[in-house]
């Protein structure tokens, strides 16, 4: 098998068609032997129905597979797919991402000609169910929109603004998984926390690969749409995601450095606390007027909460 798409999934039976059938679509790879893994996250809906549906009339000469995970969380969805997949290069793609139709043969011909790569992702542009809003350009981060050029690039370690690329039909070869990422019992993150939507639990896993030898890239010519229904434009849906973006900081940023280092990350704990306190005060006293007509300033201003309060929410769960 030359590459797996990867489809963790939990109650997505009214999402997962609209990614099937993009898949289906596919062009370019018809000398490419690739399957689609359907982790099914413990749902309780009919997602396995519509899987075996499907399979009745997938493409001959490839194959869908529905696997069931019944550890609930992204982490150990993710790793079931690595476990699972019968080939180097797993694509993963959320219940909602609509692949371009070359996507496979884009990702698999960049993985094949660049082996020293253990993960790469391309561009996600946005798919709404209504009209733009004027404030979508300054909030469209938080829904994981992202377009970082039309030129592939290495994403340093060592760079001043140290980035990874987003998850979203994002790329991940086996070896540098296998090698790097440790079991899901034992990631920092193992999933959103839909109570105060923190997460991170994919960029743990991209900061591991950067940490070793493997590398990390841009592929501009993998081309993804997220689905954004309306509900997810709604200011009250938009604060409580800015809320977890900014509680999630912490979490990721421990995942930055080596597990060794991290214990010594405590004594800069109050260092942290000082610094978001004043970034907090100082947005409020500049932006305050602008909080409460500006959705834009108001999802900053909770982001900014989320940073300062995300060490103490880590300790209290672990506790």
């Amino acid at each position: 098998m030359d590459f797996t798409v990867a489809i963790p999934t939990f109650n997505g039976s009214k999402r997962l068609p609209e990614v099937l059938d993009h898949l289906q679509k596919q062009v370019g790879t018809e000398d490419i032997q690739w399957e689609v893994l359907v982790v099914d996250n413990n749902s309780n809906d009919n997602t396995a129905a519509v899987i075996f549906r499907y399979a009745e009339q997938w493409h001959p000469q490839r194959q869908i597979k529905y696997i069931f995970e019944p550890r609930q969380g992204q982490a150990y969805a993710r790793s079931r797919a690595v476990k699972e997949a019968s080939s180097e290069l797993i694509g993963f793609l959320d219940d909602d991402n609509l692949p371009a139709e070359n996507w496979v043969a884009e990702a698999y011909q960049f993985g094949k000609n660049n082996p020293q790569i253990g993960a790469f992702g391309g561009i996600i542009h946005a798919k709404l169910d209504q009209i733009e809003p004027p404030y979508f350009e300054r909030i469209k981060g938080y829904l994981t929109i992202y377009d970082r050029g039309d030129t592939a690039f290495c994403y340093e370690r060592k760079a001043k603004l140290r980035r990874i690329p987003a998850a979203p039909g994002s790329v991940i070869r086996k070896q540098a998984w296998q090698e790097c990422v440790p079991p899901p019992e034992k990631l920092l993150i193992k999933g959103r926390d839909e109570t105060t939507m923190a997460a991170g639990e994919d960029a743990e896993v991209m900061f591991y690969i950067q940490n070793s030898k493997w590398e990390l890239w841009h592929n501009p010519k993998m081309e993804i749409w997220h689905h954004i229904p309306s509900y997810r434009l709604e200011k009250s849906y938009l604060l409580k995601l800015a809320r977890g973006y900014g509680l999630s900081i912490h979490r990721t940023r421990l995942a930055r450095f080596y597990p060794w280092q991290r214990p010594l990350l405590s004594f800069l704990l109050p260092i942290y606390t000082f610094r978001d306190s004043l970034k907090v005060l100082g947005y409020y006293l500049k932006y305050r007027n602008a909080i409460e007509h500006d959705l834009a300033k108001a999802c900053e201003w909770q982001a900014k909460i989320g940073q300062l309060y995300g060490p103490y929410l880590r300790i209290k769960k672990n506790q």
